[in-house]
């Protein structure tokens, strides 16, 4: 009864997806048959799971994490409400937002994919490409259409290129995962630099008419080797948008390296090519490809319309906390009387109830939409500025009025070695630990709250910990004859359009210190900065490393093993460090 129960449901999700999704769907159903039959091996069939945004998860066997991509970030209230059901009957309810916009479920049983396939692509929703050597989940600045400093809307232009790649046959077997973003704003919120493509708005005069277009940068990366982009031209017309974007591709699809994955990213084509040599490969391969347009190949202004205005009692009282909730979580729209907000969740995760919370207020205050942003949190837009007292407090019992969002607390964290085959150390129990400790410790002010902090579980910098002003990727080291975690400190890191300063190495801690050690650097800051004005980033660079390392190294002790066995234990963990359960890492398969 229950199997026919549930193909019951399987056939009406299935029923309320596009033809494309139907098929692959089907197909990757009858994949995971013939697995369990024994008709494919685990390789083979990872190969192919990959491509459909279904990752293993370290120390399991059959049970995954599945990627569910969110173009451009933008979510309906709907598709919150999907995602809430998956999270909760297969993700101990809990979501969490990535880096990339992206919605990471885990702990699917392979078995039960398909269906969650089926129930996400019923809402609009799809994990196809969003891993594997394919163009990945495409970004943009989570601002777009509302921010009152953008050049124009990028929206319909990275929804354009996000519809030209899904599924094209030109980026389905790529040397490596291919990322782009789009950015509207003077302030690169999108992290351009640091992307196999960044498209950047700008707009070009000619014979009295406005011409909408990109600056595109291309070939950067992060990784162990990070690579700031390079310009590729000054002015890509949106007409030229879509062919620029798939010659880029599909030079990377020849020229890549197919046989050492460390160096298969497009980065290193430009790096080996050199950049002129590179822009005429790109500029050859576009003059063979059709002018493909879109519908929106004009727009530059959103097409949200403000939702109809709540019927609201007065507005509650409002506290200290709402005051400092409207000073670092809400921005002023261009649209006037409008506001969005950001809600900061703790290392991107959201849970269940949190999720069916929010659907039901976004659909009240903001249309029914809302959006994931690169720093794993979300924002709601068009809400009317007499309204946020009252959004502020129906947000507060759902856990979601947390304040400092991009602030000194709001730490990002990959998920490390909780669940990541390749992850080294506890990168998210460490976000958590200094969090808490820098609470603890009652740092704030405006002269530190702009610090970012991010953490990598392994060099690999997912956490982006190479842009951060302070960074740390995880490793592992031996201290009194015992294996123990530690991270490698960065200094120094961040984008701006065109340009990407990568975090200098300073020295290894070990995990447990690491906390201390940040306060005792931003004490050092506030002592030996030559003016209130001096930004952390410029005092760190200017005192150089030898000074961060004397300052340091009394952090880079532990005390004897039998003194203290928890300091030799990564944070969260009751048991002693081991790289024992590490696993091939799947990126690359």
């Amino acid at each position: 009864m229950a199997d026919n129960l549930a193909e019951k449901r399987f056939e009406e999700f299935l029923r309320a997806t596009p033809h494309a999704s139907q098929e692959e769907i089907q197909a990757f159903r009858q994949l995971v048959e013939r697995y369990f039959l024994g008709e494919l091996t685990p390789d083979e069939f990872k190969a192919r799971r990959l491509h459909l945004g279904t990752y293993g998860i370290r120390g399991t066997k059959d049970i995954h994490m599945m990627r569910i991509k969110i173009p451009m970030g933008q979510l309906t209230a709907d598709q919150l409400e999907c995602l809430a059901d998956l999270a909760e009957r297969y993700s101990k309810s809990i979501g969490h937002i990535t880096t990339r916009q992206d919605m990471q479920l885990y702990w699917i049983p392979t078995r039960e994919a398909p269906m969650a396939m089926a129930q996400a692509a019923a809402v609009g929703l799809t994990t196809r490409e969003a891993c594997g050597n394919s163009v990945r989940n495409v970004t943009a600045c989570h601002v777009a259409g509302v921010s009152p400093t953008e050049l124009f809307d990028v929206t319909k232009h990275a929804a354009a290129v996000t519809r030209h790649f899904l599924r094209n046959p030109a980026s389905q077997k790529l040397p490596r995962k291919f990322k782009i973003a789009f950015e509207g704003c003077p302030t690169d919120h999108a992290k351009t630099a640091i992307h196999d493509i960044g498209a950047v708005a700008a707009i070009q005069e000619s014979g009295g008419r406005r011409l909408l277009g990109f600056r595109l940068y291309v070939g950067g990366g992060l990784g162990a080797a990070p690579m700031q982009a390079i310009l590729l031209e000054p002015f890509t017309s949106t007409q030229e948008l879509l062919r620029t974007c798939e010659a880029i591709v599909r030079v990377h699809d020849r020229l890549g390296d197919r046989k050492n994955k460390a160096t298969a990213r497009i980065k290193f084509v430009v790096k080996r090519l050199g950049p002129d040599a590179f822009r005429k490969e790109v500029f050859v391969q576009r003059e063979q490809l059709p002018l493909y347009s879109y519908p929106d190949m004009e727009a530059t202004e959103t097409d949200e319309q403000p939702p109809t205005r709540p019927d609201l009692p007065p507005a509650p009282h409002v506290n200290g906390a709402f005051s400092r909730w409207s000073v670092t979580n809400v921005l002023g729209q261009k649209q006037p009387g409008y506001a969005a907000v950001t809600i900061r969740l703790r290392l991107g995760d959201i849970s269940s109830s949190q999720m069916r919370g929010l659907a039901t207020i976004v659909q009240r205050y903001c249309g029914g939409r809302l959006r994931a942003t690169i720093d794993q949190n979300l924002l709601l837009c068009w809400i009317r500025t007499e309204h946020l007292a009252a959004v502020f407090h129906e947000l507060e019992p759902l856990g979601l009025a947390e304040t400092e969002a991009g602030k000194l607390y709001d730490v990002t964290s990959c998920p490390g070695a909780e669940t990541c085959q390749l992850g080294i150390s506890a990168s998210r129990g460490l976000a958590r630990a200094l969090e808490s400790r820098l609470k603890e410790a009652q740092l704030s002010g405006p002269d530190i709250e702009n610090v970012r902090i991010k953490v990598s579980g392994c060099p690999n910098s997912c956490g982006q910990h190479h842009i951060a002003d302070i960074g740390f990727f995880g490793g592992a080291r031996k201290v009194n004859e015992r294996l123990t975690p530690h991270f490698q400190l960065m200094l120094g890191g961040f984008t701006d359009e065109g340009k990407a300063q990568f975090g200098k190495p300073v020295l290894k801690l070990p995990a447990r210190r690491i906390p201390d050690a940040v306060i005792r650097m931003l004490g050092l800051f506030r002592q030996d900065r030559q003016s209130m004005s001096e930004s952390f980033g410029t005092f760190a660079a200017r005192v150089g490393l030898p000074y961060w390392q004397q300052a340091l190294q009394p952090f880079t002790t532990l005390p004897p093993f039998q003194d203290a066995p928890e300091a030799y234990r990564d944070w969260g963990a009751e048991t002693e460090f081991s790289l024992g359960d590490m696993g091939p890492g799947e990126c690359a398969a």
